[in-house]
């Protein structure tokens, strides 16, 4: 087992990714999504530049209209980048905040690493601080959920809505008898010139769409939930730990596990759960912080965020047990017109107590100096600790 602030993104990262060319249509990366069984899928040039980056949501907007004429650069997006020295905690942190589903690593342009749900839930197969963890902390129980006669339609706009990636079905009796994905949604719509011999036709109406296994159904809110919802659906009645939870995931190739009670569903947990609990137990929000001699709410914030950033970067990594860091600002007037500051920083930890102390004339470069000295400490602080325990 290894503690989230020890894993690497290098070590969760796939190397080798599927990837689509850019002068592939929209109905050719849909099917490669779908062989690949993928959320997202990088966009390279045929020098293999990374382009960006194609979502199912993003195809789901625009597979019902013409795709033929739809070019892949107006459905992708720019993704997110890290570095292969970032953390588990970073990588949670970038996942959560730029709410996109792949992360990329690239180097001078080129393609060299992606991070998605099946890296994330592997690295957390390993990781102290998940085993530890109940699913009933995590799990989403204000759920979604569609019935088996709903239409596809309402299905789509629940998720589209409420930003969803899935919806457990019911029965009329509230049975769960299956599960609805956007993937499994994309992977019944037909791209509509694929059945016209002559190509895209004119415009349509933004509900409209083909359906796989015939066209004698063309509106999506003429075919029902039932018709494409996956059966074999990853259930349990009982409480699990995270490890469980991550093992049953894995070993049933699914990334989420629904909650059910007398067959009725009562909540889900998905790997997005767990990627928002290690982002919000990140050392930054288990540390009280104090600020004393700083009055103006917008000096707070930026104090606040400079020690946040320290504290989930490489800072926050030295630590294992951090309890409190008190900043104490004194303002002096110089000259009748500048401020010079003087910031004293205090850190109880499993080093002890640490503390320094750093004057200047802008506020945010002395407490720049003073995180920097502050992290200086503690990284000499640890090593002689980490010599101790080899000797």
């Amino acid at each position: 087992m290894v503690k989230m602030n020890d894993l690497t993104a290098e070590e969760m990262m796939e190397n080798d990714p599927v990837t689509v060319t850019s002068d592939r249509s929209l109905t050719q990366v849909k099917n490669r999504m779908e062989e690949e069984d993928l959320r997202a899928v990088p966009v390279v040039s045929d020098e293999d530049t990374l382009e960006g980056i194609i979502g199912y949501r993003d195809l789901i907007r625009h597979i019902q209209f013409s795709a033929s004429n739809t070019g892949l650069s107006k459905v992708m997006h720019q993704p997110p980048g890290f570095d292969p020295e970032d953390f588990l905690v970073d990588i949670c942190d970038l996942r959560i905040n730029s709410g996109r589903k792949l992360l990329v690593h690239e180097k001078g342009g080129k393609l060299q690493g992606v991070i998605g749900d099946r890296q994330f839930l592997h690295a957390f197969e390993d990781v102290e601080e998940i085993s530890k963890l109940k699913t009933s902390n995590i799990s989403t129980e204000d759920l979604y959920t569609v019935f088996e006669q709903d239409s596809l339609e309402v299905a789509r706009h629940r998720m589209l809505d409420n930003n969803l990636s899935r919806l457990p079905v019911k029965n009329d009796k509230g049975s769960l008898t299956g599960i609805v994905r956007s993937t499994d949604m994309l992977s019944a719509m037909v791209p509509h010139e694929s059945q016209e011999t002559g190509g895209s036709r004119g415009s349509r109406s933004s509900d409209e769409v083909f359906i796989s296994g015939g066209t004698e159904k063309r509106s999506m809110g003429e075919v029902t939930v039932n018709q494409i919802m996956d059966r074999m659906v990853t259930t349990t009645d009982k409480e699990l730990t995270g490890s469980e939870a991550i093992q049953m995931m894995i070993e049933q190739d699914s990334t989420e596990i629904t909650m059910v009670e007398d067959k009725t569903p009562e909540s889900i947990v998905t790997v997005k759960d767990f990627i928002t609990y290690v982002d919000s137990i990140a050392p930054s929000d288990t540390v009280l912080v104090q600020l004393i001699g700083v009055d103006v709410e917008e000096e707070k914030t930026a104090l606040h965020e400079k020690i946040r950033n320290q504290l989930r970067g490489s800072l926050g990594r030295k630590l294992n047990e951090p309890e409190e860091l008190t900043l104490h600002v004194k303002k002096t007037e110089k000259g009748g017109k500048r401020h010079r500051y003087e910031m004293i920083m205090r850190l109880h930890c499993e080093y002890g107590r640490i503390a320094v102390n750093e004057e200047g004339w802008d506020m945010l470069d002395v407490m720049d100096e003073a995180l920097e000295e502050l992290n200086s400490q503690v990284r000499t602080e640890k090593e002689k600790k980490d010599h101790r325990k080899k000797k």
